[in-house]
């Protein structure tokens, strides 16, 4: 178990130089061992929640900083318990002095993780709540940010909690028959028990279709740029990036080696690949390239096929088009400033895939390129379901297992099994809808899910 009654201390702020360093404290003795550090012992509790400029010293009485100490008395504290924060300079000399400090008078170095466990264990935050705080501090990208805001304000929690009472009452309803043998469930009552659980099945249903783009939201996207050599792949890669990070040069076979660079893609952070060129080829070095290239490609979400379109659809572009046809592409026609000799066969161009004429040295069209290439990643983007996207593979497999265990016992009920039969599934179900939210005791996952934060949060 984990002992609130020891007090922590962590630097929640990034680690290195800065204008400030926020210290943040958290426990029964907070106040107390604080207090005890500031230059005449201002009491923190008249002032809740306000700035107060102290000077922080050490036992000897040395100062350390001038500081701003802020004080958030228990229960009304994002732990739920006695918090202080001491803002000093951003100093990493300073910094540790004052940690230093309060470990000496008392205060144990918190986890990764610990502050935000102490909101969960005193009911401040629910389980979904606490892994979106991770979500938020870890985002890249505005709506990453958003749908993290989202859950943090319960939009998940809301949607699961009504399923759970739900399954409550059916169990319920269930354990009373079983119990009163003479109150048998009649008929009707059978069938609007079945629906009632087919309808708890379907919502679970739909939460947990959302999470490959929840994962992809998540973990990002990869984008494989592919083409033959001199196709213009590394400048689109440079003009996708906005920076010049690909070499470009008139000499085929350019590129060797997958470069990698991070990029916005409708919200989603998106590794686009920038490859070695498709070609036959009996250069050993380049050989490897075009092998890692056809790596890239099969752990790619979305591909974008570059084509030259100053020369012939070639012998190449075949073979690349039938390397990407079953995946998600995007075909970018390039060198739209010269002129278009390129005809793209009926095939490629009846096969249902997004094509873009554009030129990387001028820069035409890319924003369309970029549109085209979130809307495939997306293409699996549910619909609003009250704002609520699931992205963690701890949320996604409970609610995958409360969906198995309720059509097992749906199909028990339904063939008229006993009510024991049942009802083991539905409290199965009942368990796994539980840890979603951390209504079901969940201690033995609780130290996996908070490690993943950072200390200090």
């Amino acid at each position: 178990m984990h002992d609130l009654s020891e007090t922590i201390v962590a630097v929640s702020t990034p680690p290195g130089r800065g204008g400030i360093s926020v210290i943040r404290t958290s426990g029964p003795s907070a106040p107390a061992i604080v207090s005890a550090c500031l230059k005449g012992n201002p009491t923190l509790g008249r002032k809740p929640r306000r700035a107060t400029l102290a000077d922080f010293e050490d036992q000897l009485g040395r100062p350390i900083d001038r500081v701003l100490v802020t004080f958030f008395p228990a229960p009304a504290s994002y732990t739920g318990q006695e918090v202080i924060e001491v803002s000093c300079h951003g100093s990493v000399p300073v910094t540790a002095a004052i940690i230093r400090e309060l470990t000496r008078r008392g205060m144990r170095l918190a986890t990764p993780g610990e502050f935000t466990l102490r909101a969960f264990l005193n009911g401040k935050l629910d389980l979904s709540q606490a892994e979106a705080v991770r979500d938020l501090v870890n985002s890249q990208t505005e709506y990453q940010a958003q749908l993290a805001r989202q859950q943090l304000d319960g939009a998940l929690s809301r949607i699961v909690e009504p399923l759970r009472n739900e399954l409550v009452r059916i169990i319920s309803h269930l354990e009373t028959a079983l119990e009163f043998v003479e109150d048998d469930v009649s008929p009707e009552d059978r069938q609007s028990l079945h629906r009632a659980l087919e309808g708890v099945e379907s919502r679970l249903g739909e939460l947990e279709s959302g999470f490959r783009f929840g994962r992809l939201l998540q973990e990002g996207a990869q984008v494989t740029i592919i083409g033959r050599p001199n196709a213009g792949k590394s400048s689109i890669f440079n003009a996708l990036v906005r920076e010049e990070r690909a070499i470009v040069t008139e000499v085929p076979g350019t590129t060797r080696d997958a470069l990698r660079e991070v990029i916005d893609l409708g919200g989603i952070p998106a590794h686009l690949v920038d490859t070695a060129g498709i070609r036959a080829s009996q250069d050993r070095l380049e050989k490897a390239g075009i092998d890692k290239s056809y790596e890239y490609l099969k752990r790619s979400d979305a591909v974008c096929f570059v084509v030259d379109g100053s020369e012939a659809f070639g012998e190449d572009d075949w073979r690349i088009w039938y390397a990407v046809r079953e995946l998600p592409f995007v075909l970018a026609v390039n060198k739209s400033d010269l002129p278009r000799r390129a005809e793209i066969p009926a095939e490629v161009r009846e096969s249902g895939a997004e094509i873009v004429a554009v030129s990387a040295l001028q820069g035409t069209n890319m924003e369309t390129l970029l549109e085209r290439l979130a809307r495939v990643v997306a293409r699996d983007r549910p619909g609003e379901q009250d704002g609520v996207i699931v992205s963690s593979l701890r949320q996604q497999g409970c609610l995958s297992q409360a969906k198995t265990h309720l059509g097992k016992g749906r199909k028990a009920y339904r063939e008229g099994l006993s009510e024991e039969f049942v009802l083991y599934d539905l409290r199965k179900a009942l368990d796994a809808i539980g840890q979603v939210t951390g209504a079901t005791d969940v201690e033995d996952i609780l130290d996996a899910i908070f490690s993943t934060f950072c200390v200090g949060k």
